[in-house]
């Protein structure tokens, strides 16, 4: 019974998305995708969404976060559609609570797997600053963690695909996918200390920004290892993909435009030729400016 009426009410939902809100079908249908975990949840746990309490709804909340197959992002999807959806229930007096205070932005880091809060981040900064190799790991972990780079993106990245001057990055991702990243003014400062005085001392033999001593490209077991040193004092069990959470996480939490991290990620399903044309290169600048830890740092000077 609850079962059939659930799903209904899922229904009449995707309906009004469709209807009202004009929706395209491939949007409605990732609603219902995000929707459909929700459902079952419910339906399997006998639960009439009328009678859902906030702490039920955590429970839920608490166990998609935990999914392993999640990225911050997929998790803050979810999140978004989930809140729509309570939201309309709510104006149908189908669901009794506030989606407000249970939902909201900040609260988001509360269900999201590994990743450093951001004081965190800065012991591990200072720890690199004091360092064996102070500018080059720094700038790796500008790298992961300011430009939010897979551990393969950060290791490949080229001189050439640096614009220090534009403040830019062009890493390519998955898929041969190339995407821009504003580097903010430390990430900017601490490539260039990297790049001008401590990289020509390794002898470089290759355009890789980020060498080992040895001046050849670092391998990931290197990076590894660097990562895990400047982490031993975390109680946190960390790798290098946590600082890409961690960049995630943090903007998100900040209030960062969804589709703007999802660009920044390169999740954004979008060819290689049309790239950022729908969302102004300086509004994602801006964005990034306004929205990124260590840039809000920067200006508040804490």
């Amino acid at each position: 019974m609850a079962m059939s009426l659930n799903t209904n009410r899922m229904d009449a939902y995707l309906a009004f998305l469709g209807v009202e809100r004009n929706l395209s079908p491939k949007t409605i249908q990732s609603y219902q995708e995000d929707l459909r975990h929700f459902i079952a949840w419910l339906d399997e746990g006998g639960i009439d969404l009328k009678e859902l309490t906030p702490q039920k709804l955590d429970e839920f909340l608490t166990l998609t976060a935990s999914r392993a197959e999640y990225s911050p992002t997929s998790v803050a999807r979810h999140f978004s559609s989930l809140r729509g959806f309570l939201k309309y229930m709510q104006n149908q007096g189908e669901y009794n609570f506030s989606t407000e205070s249970m939902l909201e932005r900040p609260k988001l880091g509360h269900y999201l797997p590994e990743y450093l809060t951001r004081e965190e981040v800065d012991s591990v900064f200072e720890s690199a600053a004091n360092g064996k190799n102070p500018l080059r790991d720094t700038a790796l972990f500008e790298l992961m963690y300011s430009a939010g780079l897979r551990i393969s993106e950060a290791l490949g990245i080229k001189l050439s695909q640096l614009d220090l001057d534009n403040e830019w990055l062009t890493p390519i991702g998955k898929g041969n996918k190339q995407r821009l990243i504003p580097l903010g003014s430390k990430a900017k400062e601490n490539l260039r200390a990297w790049i001008e005085v401590g990289r020509p001392l390794t002898h470089p033999t290759t355009d890789n920004i980020i060498l080992n001593k040895n001046g050849k490209p670092m391998s990931r077991m290197g990076a590894w290892k660097i990562v895990q040193q400047h982490t031993a004092h975390l109680t946190k069990q960390v790798s290098p993909h946590t600082f890409r959470h961690s960049f995630a996480t943090h903007c998100l939490e900040a209030g960062m435009d969804l589709r703007v991290l999802q660009e920044l990620l390169g999740h954004a399903d979008i060819s290689t030729t049309q790239i950022y044309t729908h969302i102004d290169k300086e509004f994602i600048k801006q964005e990034h400016r306004q929205f990124h830890p260590r840039e809000i740092q920067d200006r508040t000077g804490k």
